[in-house]
């Protein structure tokens, strides 16, 4: 059993991207026409709009509008990239990502959000590269240590998961993931009463927080392992 973060989740690692979606910013970008400026505008916030409300096809139709009209706007590709993963077309969503990255090369979330694009499509070392480089620049990203920390469980390195969720953990110690799939290593390694205590600090936050199906599934998980 892995726990999923509830957040735009992929593989069960996370991209906060809609938490936070920047406005339309045209400064130090290519001069534009108050109509062009208008329609870039326009076609932003439908697009953002959309990307919410699950609707990624339509976010996408907007995305295109939005790099059209202004190509070196890189928020237009990072979320045409999002889009694009919700849809499955994770090739597609990391030539997105990589265009937005040239454009800034210091941007978190087209990192983190290629990074679970990778992960998707099998090429792990990729993907924590890219966790890497989110942490290079923001060493306070809950996103990117849970997401290496994820990656490296998956991968059997359950030492190095444990060191990320305690990362992650120390930044926000309200992440019922977190707790869950560090509980789940530390079963592994042999440690069961850590594994006990932190699957039952996951459940509660689950309860807490009102998310009943992982909660029972915790709770379910919790028998197992006391038995």
């Amino acid at each position: 059993m892995n726990y999923i973060h509830k957040s735009v989740a992929i593989l069960g690692i996370t991209s906060s991207v809609l938490s936070g979606i920047p406005v339309a910013v045209l400064a130090a970008q290519e001069p534009q026409t108050r109509i062009q400026q208008m329609n870039f505008q326009e076609y932003y916030n439908q697009g953002v709009q959309k990307l919410e409300q699950g609707n990624f096809n339509g976010a996408i139709e907007d995305f295109n509008r939005v790099v059209q009209l202004n190509p070196r706007y890189y928020e237009g590709f990072c979320l045409r990239g999002l889009a694009k993963s919700q849809l499955g077309d994770f090739k597609a969503a990391v030539t997105d990502f990589d265009q937005a990255l040239r454009l800034n090369p210091n941007h978190t979330d087209a990192y983190n959000s290629r990074g679970t694009a990778h992960a998707e499509l099998g090429s792990i070392k990729a993907a924590i590269t890219d966790f890497n480089q989110v942490l290079r620049i923001d060493p306070k990203s809950v996103d990117a240590y849970y997401n290496r920390g994820f990656l490296n469980y998956r991968q059997g390195n359950h030492k190095l998961a444990i060191a990320d969720f305690n990362q992650a953990l120390q930044i926000n110690p309200k992440l019922p993931d977190a707790y869950g799939n560090r509980g789940l290593a530390e079963y592994a390694l042999g440690d069961r009463k850590s594994a006990i205590s932190d699957l039952q600090q996951a459940a509660s936050l689950f309860q807490q927080q009102g998310d009943t199906q992982r909660y029972q599934q915790t709770q379910a998980l919790l028998q197992k392992i006391q038995q």
